[in-house]
């Protein structure tokens, strides 16, 4: 495949991150303090997604897709340093507890500086909780293509964020060891860069456009990309990602769409999806959406999935019933996935 050059490229990675921490912890320091509210304080909250799945040919069964608990809040000794500790149920470690979140931030003005274990900012649903979602799961492309998609979704690292006074326009830069979460220390001397830049636009009453773009990049002596290859193997060299991404809504719709790539050396892997959802009564909510992604695999169809969701908020997101029925056709086949899902908040 062609090969996509950098836009820049990043010969000394710790340098350049020294650099930039100088330039954060700079900015930080001219910028005025942002009060946070009077009632805000510690709290903690958590849900569960129970669901039953099947495929119509081999797989039907009940499962717990996610149980997450989680407290935030500020700290007693400065009202501008909140917290978060967030951790995850998994079935596929026997019902154990792991670490996602847990990292500090400091709020300014128009700035916010995060520091310590957290998912980095890149690409538009990956910035949207699982619990908002109009769908059970994200599309593939964010499953597979974010920078930290092997590693649960979580890395190590520095992520300013700043915004307009109207909060409009929202930027961030983000400088991560690149080898994800729950890891001791760097493996090496490179590390992950980050950027999301979005800018909301009022088009009528009630209505909105957001487009918004995503750069990563990272040079790596040896990292495993299964979900893009199909492969343990490592790969060395240059990771250089982006995304392009749209969102439109309304008082009770909306539509949005990404499209992320991944270079690899002389390999690209690519995909985009098409979501739109519709409250057609105030408890009741349409979903149609198709997504394809093309990975480094021979073993895997890209044939695109066609969805269709129905979803029944019993007290919006802390109680809802969500039906997904996905399609697929290939060439010899066709497939499909339903899931009846039920999710609740435990306070």
């Amino acid at each position: 495949m062609k090969r996509l050059s950098p836009l820049f490229t990043i010969r000394e990675n710790l340098n350049f991150s020294l650099l930039l921490l100088a330039f954060l912890l700079l900015t930080g320091s001219m910028l005025a303090p942002k009060p946070l509210r009077a009632e805000e304080k510690v709290a903690w909250s958590g849900y569960t997604q129970l669901r039953f799945q099947t495929d119509y040919r081999a797989e039907s069964g009940f499962s717990v897709r996610r149980a997450k608990l989680w407290i935030h809040g500020p700290v007693p000794i400065q009202k501008n340093l909140t917290f978060k500790v967030q951790a995850i149920f998994h079935a596929k470690n026997h019902g154990a507890l792991d670490l996602q979140d847990v990292f500090g931030e400091y709020r300014f003005r128009f700035a916010a500086l995060r520091f310590g274990q957290m998912v980095p900012d890149f690409s538009l649903q990956r910035h949207q909780p699982d619990f908002v979602i109009p769908l059970v799961e994200r599309g593939k492309i964010i499953q597979n293509l974010i920078p930290s998609a092997e590693t649960g979704a979580r890395d190590i690292g520095l992520l300013l964020m700043l915004h307009s006074g109207g909060n409009n326009l929202n930027s961030s830069f983000g400088v991560f060891n690149g080898n994800g979460g729950n890891q001791v220390k760097n493996e090496d001397t490179n590390f992950l860069f980050t950027h999301r830049t979005r800018l909301q636009i009022a088009l009528a009453q009630d209505i909105s456009l957001t487009p918004g773009f995503s750069l990563g990049y990272r040079k790596t002596n040896g990292l495993a990309f299964k979900k893009i290859t199909g492969s343990s193997n490592l790969f060395s060299g240059r990771d250089w990602r982006w995304g392009a991404e749209l969102h439109l809504s309304g008082r009770r719709w909306e539509i949005q769409s990404e499209y992320l790539t991944v270079n690899l050396a002389d390999d690209r892997a690519e995909g985009f999806y098409i979501l739109g959802d519709w409250y057609f009564s105030p408890k009741n909510q349409l979903v149609l959406s198709t997504e394809k992604y093309q990975d480094l695999s021979a073993k895997t169809d890209d044939s695109p999935w066609y969805i269709l969701g129905l979803n029944h908020y019993f007290a919006g997101d802390k109680a809802k019933l969500m039906f997904d029925s996905r399609f697929q056709f290939t060439e010899t086949e066709t497939n499909y996935l339903t899931t009846l899902q039920i999710q609740l908040f435990f306070n």
